[in-house]
């Protein structure tokens, strides 16, 4: 995966506001599992694709434990999203416990998403747009400010993200860290667990997707891919 700038200022909105949500798709309209394999690139490519054409707009990734390669999928996701799309993809490090993406873009002392859950800042404020066109990174900020809660993601959905056409958020392995995570699905029109494959015991995936709830609209994806670990080059350290 190659690295990623950041530089730069923040999007204006869209004159008429984003498009609306759309449901995300049944299981009869997309296939339940989603395999990646070589070459990686075109795997994203191929992903992308798909949820371009479904109609879903924000969407996260997790995984039943940590080292499944979510934040290289996110990454990888955006990326292909970014170029795929004719409009803004914003990429979201809500990463409690291992933020990896802002950590390798060097900005763990910058505001973000937290100061966002919390009423200090806009997306608009402190959102970073990339090297690559159209997309833009929000970086976790002061863990210790706030924490995810399903009112406070309801706000920061209808009244943050109306400059993107497309949201793709890097979340925490779900078993060791429920609580950051559980708050995320009614605000998502899809939700991806990561799974590697002939690594991830599937009991515990099983015992992931118990704890999403039924209501969660919730699609495997088979990592089969030796990609490697996505990084950040941050050209503007604000």
């Amino acid at each position: 995966m190659r690295d990623l700038a950041l530089s730069g200022s923040v999007p204006h909105a869209k004159r008429n506001g984003a498009p609306p949500r759309q449901h995300a798709p049944s299981a009869d309209e997309l296939a339940s599992w989603v395999s990646l394999t070589a070459p990686v690139a075109g795997a994203f490519d191929a992903l992308a694709s798909r949820i371009d054409s479904s109609g879903v707009r924000i969407l996260g990734f997790t995984s039943a434990l940590s080292g499944e390669g979510v934040s290289t999928i996110a990454l990888g996701t955006a990326l292909a999203l970014a170029a795929l799309r004719r409009d803004a993809v914003l990429l979201v490090d809500a990463n409690w416990i291992q933020p990896s993406l802002t950590s390798d873009a060097h900005l763990g002392s910058a505001r973000g998403l937290a100061e966002c859950l919390g009423s200090d800042a806009s997306v608009a404020a402190v959102a970073r747009p990339a090297s690559r066109p159209r997309l833009w990174f929000l970086p976790v900020g002061d863990r210790q400010l706030a924490r995810p809660s399903l009112r406070a993601l309801e706000s920061f959905v209808a009244d943050g993200l109306d400059a993107f056409g497309a949201v793709v958020v890097d979340l925490p392995a779900l078993l060791p860290a429920e609580q950051f995570v559980v708050p995320w699905p009614p605000v998502l029109d899809q939700l991806f667990v990561v799974l590697r494959d002939a690594a991830t015991p599937l009991a515990l995936v099983r015992q992931a997707l118990e704890k999403l709830g039924s209501h969660a609209a919730t699609q495997l994806v088979l990592n089969r891919a030796s990609a490697p670990e996505a990084r950040f080059r941050p050209t503007d350290r604000r």
